[in-house]
C-alpha cells in the first residue's frame, strides 16, 4: 500500500540516580518486597488474550502501529471485544523516546536527532506517536500510543533508557543529574509507568501470564 510506504517514511529513518516511588498496588502472585516501583499494572491483566509487546527501537514508528493492530487482530479471528485482550507495550533503549512528551521532543530536537521528519523534510517538533494528527496517512492515525492506552493498553517505560539516554539530555542543558532525573520523570507522558528496566517489565509481563510479542523487530 502506498499510504502504507509513506507513513513509514514520515515516521523516520529513525550514573547513580535516584529511584522512583509509587504507590505499590501489585498482584498477590507478583508481591514485591520493595515499595520503590509500581506494580499495579500487573492487576489490570484480567483478559483471556495476554500479550507483551517489547519494543527496543524507534523503527519508523511500527512499535505503536503493531501494539494497535494485534489487539485489533485478536478481536477479529477470536470475536472478543478489546478488554478481553490484556496488552502491555514495554518501550525500552531507544524507544524511552516515545514515552517523552512533545515538550521534551521540542526541547531537544529529538525529531532531528531521531530523523522523525514531515513531508516537507523537517524534524518533527513533537511524538510523532503521541496522538492522531492530519500529517499522517489516515489509517494510521488512530494506531498511536494514546489510542492504545485508551482502548486499555498498557505502557511501560524503563528506566535505565531515561538514565542513559534521556536524562543527560537535561544535564548537557545545565540541571544537576538529580534535577536533571526528576525533570525527566516530569516529561514522561500521562500514564505511563516508568519501571527499573525494560526487560524486567517483560519478565515481570511473562510471569504475569504474558505471550511475547517482538514489536520493534523486522
Amino acid at each position: 500500500m502506498t499510504s502504507r510506504r509513506d507513513f513509514f517514511g514520515l515516521m523516520g529513518a529513525g550514573a547513580a540516580l535516584p529511584v522512583l516511588h509509587s504507590t505499590l498496588d501489585a498482584s498477590p502472585s507478583l508481591t514485591p518486597v520493595s515499595a520503590d516501583w509500581d506494580l499495579s499494572w500487573t492487576r489490570r491483566l484480567t483478559g483471556k488474550h495476554k500479550l507483551v509487546l517489547d519494543a527496543p527501537d524507534l523503527e519508523h514508528g511500527v512499535p505503536l502501529v503493531r501494539a494497535n493492530v494485534i489487539g485489533l487482530q485478536y478481536v477479529e479471528v477470536f470475536g472478543v471485544t478489546m478488554r478481553d485482550v490484556s496488552r502491555v507495550l514495554v518501550l525500552r533503549h531507544h524507544a524511552i523516546h516515545f514515552a517523552m512528551n512533545d515538550a521534551y521532543w521540542a526541547r531537544f530536537k529529538v525529531g532531528a536527532e531521531t530523523e522523525f521528519t514531515s513531508p516537507d523534510g523537517a524534524a518533527l517538533p513533537f511524538n510523532p506517536v503521541r496522538i492522531p494528527r492530519d500529517i499522517f496517512p489516515e489509517a494510521f492515525r488512530p494506531l498511536m500510543l494514546e489510542p492504545f492506552q485508551q482502548s486499555g493498553g498498557i505502557v511501560l517505560a524503563c528506566n535505565l533508557a531515561l538514565q542513559h539516554l534521556v536524562v543527560p539530555k537535561y544535564v548537557a542543558a545545565g540541571l544537576a543529574a538529580p534535577a536533571a532525573y526528576e525533570a525527566a520523570k516530569a516529561d514522561l507522558l500521562p500514564g505511563i509507568t516508568l519501571q527499573p528496566s525494560g526487560i524486567f517489565a517483560v519478565g515481570v509481563a511473562q510471569e504475569a501470564g504474558c505471550s511475547l510479542v517482538p514489536a520493534s523487530a523486522a
